[in-house]
């Protein structure tokens, strides 16, 4: 029997901090799921493909990986947001200018 390859690929708003921050979650992952985020510009692109589709258990998986993707692009936008909140309240009130 032919071994299907299923393949997903989400573009969403970012840059290299939230990619970066994505890419971890690709350390621990069965040798047939492989998952790669980029950031070509002011998008993330993430790409997870799952070798042997014509498995249910491995559609989910592959569903699970891009749930597991967004959920933690979330906590990084609202990181990298609270934390330019927090920087330009900082320089509002000491004057001072941080990076």
């Amino acid at each position: 029997m032919a071994r299907h390859k299923c393949t997903a690929e989400i573009t969403i708003p970012g840059g290299p901090e939230i990619a970066g921050s994505l890419e971890p979650d690709n350390i621990q992952t069965p040798p047939w799921l492989k998952v790669s985020c980029t950031s070509p510009g002011e998008v993330v692109v993430c790409r997870v493909e799952v070798e042997g589709c014509d498995s249910p258990r491995r559609i989910l998986s592959l569903r699970n990986t891009l749930d597991d993707l967004l959920r933690s692009y979330r906590a990084a936008a609202d990181s990298l947001e609270a934390a330019d909140k927090h920087r330009d309240k900082t320089r509002h009130h000491t004057g001072r200018q941080y990076p």
